[in-house]
């Protein structure tokens, strides 16, 4: 519920007020502090790399304990006393995998593109021009986009280089979720270069890469976008990357328990 304005506080994103307004909801807020004490106990467990090497001594001490034992008919007493000990560390396992696909800090494709998305954002166009443009202009404002996108396609026909058009038919496309249209569009933009609608179109091509599943595409766009200085998406660009991090960190670690977990 409070993903979002803890991730800002713990990122100083928010400016003074803000930062102690969150500090006195805290106080008094139980939810809010629960989630919040919730992702630093989470925090904590992705750096605790010596828990990772615990579960792992055990799993080596289990095999070399199967190989010396293998083949014998006798029962030893310290078999027993192993498979507490596996049994706990198999309990261990499970409730922090279940933390962290639980908690608030569950960062999908689709939440991060809901997050960082403006749908509808416009950039200086104007409702002038031919007929055929002002009738476009007006479904999209009006969030009508499949009409919109057919006569912004219509257009672009008659005139493919119009890179405002390009870039307004790119966002009614993701809009009816036509988002192999919408890259073609965006990545169109881009290559034209020197134009006004390069840096929407880079963010917007990344968002895109990332909504349609190509998670490894979008982190590049979104790389060249947080290292080049003064580009209107920077920052989110930033933040964006570290939502998609800490979320890969969290799948390699739930890889690395489940690997743990079946020799078991």
């Amino acid at each position: 519920m409070y993903t979002e304005i803890i991730d800002r506080y713990r990122n100083s994103d928010l400016d003074d007020a803000g930062m102690l307004a969150f500090q006195e909801e805290l106080k008094v807020n139980r939810e809010l502090a629960r989630e919040f004490q919730l992702e630093q106990d989470i925090d904590d467990a992705l750096k605790d790399a010596e828990t990772i090497d615990f579960l792992s001594k055990v799993i080596n001490a289990q095999k070399e304990y199967k190989r010396l034992h293998k083949g014998l008919g006798v029962i030893i007493q310290t078999g027993r006393k192993y498979w507490y000990a596996a049994a706990s560390i198999l309990v261990l396992i499970l409730v922090t995998g279940s933390i962290l696909l639980l908690g608030p800090s569950q960062y999908s494709n689709e939440k991060l593109f809901k997050m960082y998305y403006q749908s509808g954002e416009s950039v200086g166009i104007a409702r002038s021009g031919n007929g055929l443009v002002v009738e476009a202009v007006i479904m999209y404002h009006e969030k009508d986009y499949r009409n919109a996108c057919q006569l912004f396609t219509d257009i672009l026909i008659e005139d493919p280089d119009n890179v405002a058009i390009q870039y307004y038919c790119g966002i009614s496309n993701i809009e009816i979720k036509n988002y192999d249209e919408a890259i073609t569009l965006f990545s169109n933009i881009i290559s034209e270069n020197n134009n006004l609608y390069i840096e929407y179109a880079q963010w917007y091509l990344g968002l895109t890469y990332l909504i349609d599943g190509e998670t490894n595409k979008a982190k590049e766009i979104f790389n060249e976008i947080a290292t080049e200085e003064g580009h209107y998406y920077q920052d989110e660009s930033k933040s964006i990357l570290e939502k998609i991090n800490k979320q890969n960190k969290k799948k390699n670690i739930l890889n690395k328990m489940l690997f743990f977990v079946l020799p078991f």
